[in-house]
């Protein structure tokens, strides 16, 4: 496989010196050690980080998978030092509500001290009155988690939780997603490893199919994907309506048509 600067270190990169857990609800992953540095993608709270190198308060490294079990190489990228905590217990739960907020007690009138996009790891230490405490003085309820030993099995139902949020380049969902990112999420609800990019999704998963017909299926154009909710509708996230729809297929094939767009490929999961 040729070298891909999005999922492969530098060459002369150090050894992994840490492995690190963002303990934010979000970490953008940038291409430079700098605020304001392009957006590559964003790592989501419980996710872990390979640290390669450190540098006035930014880390340098590649992203851990969140599906369990996957080697599939992440991102390569800078991340805020402080976004990152240790690595401690292994995740037993991953946030299935769009966002789950994290309450100071056990009782949805009290403090909100973040909110964790969908895909969030979380380890449940004890259950108390239909929340899972997380870590001390903070809770989630049981209705915005599932285990992750029984992942989602609909991909178009995940999709469809991120509809009218908003379209950003690089986006997992902590501020909204992009093409990839929604496709990347709404599988890995489904314990499904989606590498990060479009081009990258179309070469890794599942099967070419003459025309999309089932829910489910995958629909790539250069730089852009989607997915069918039904039949004869699409789900994707596109700067278009600068959100995530579900609009009929058709004029959506022939939009991007006459914006020189050409549906490229169709895969089956």
């Amino acid at each position: 496989m040729p070298f891909d600067p999005r999922i492969n270190l530098p060459a002369g990169t150090g050894p992994k010196i840490a492995l690190r857990r963002v303990s934010a609800d979000y970490a953008p992953l940038l291409d430079a050690p700098k605020a304001r540095a392009s957006q590559q993608t964003e790592l989501v709270y419980g996710q872990d980080f390979a640290v390669h190198a450190e540098q006035d308060g930014w880390v340098f490294g590649q992203a851990c998978p969140l599906v369990p079990g996957s080697t599939r190489p992440g991102y390569v990228g800078w991340v805020a030092a402080g976004a990152l905590g240790d690595f401690q217990s292994t995740p037993t739960h991953f946030v299935s509500s769009i966002r789950a907020p994290v309450f100071s007690r056990a009782d949805l009138k009290s403090h909100i001290i973040m909110s964790l996009p969908l895909g969030s790891r979380i380890s449940v230490m004890v259950e108390a009155d239909g929340y899972f405490q997380i870590g001390a003085g903070a809770y989630v309820s049981r209705l915005h988690v599932q285990s992750v030993a029984t992942p989602d099995t609909d991909i178009v139902a995940v999709a469809r939780r991120y509809l009218g949020e908003p379209y950003v380049w690089g986006g997992n969902g902590a501020r909204g997603v992009d093409c990839s990112g929604l496709i990347q999420m709404a599988l890995c609800a489904c314990g499904i490893d989606a590498p990060r990019d479009a081009d990258l999704q179309e070469a890794a998963l599942g099967d070419v199919t003459a025309l999309p017909e089932r829910p489910g299926d995958l629909l790539f154009w250069p730089g852009h994907v989607g997915m069918l909710a039904t039949k004869t509708r699409l789900i994707h996230a596109n700067a278009t309506h600068m959100a995530v729809v579900e609009e009929p297929l058709l004029p959506a094939l022939k939009r991007m048509k006459r914006a020189g767009i050409n549906l490229r490929a169709v895969k089956r999961l």
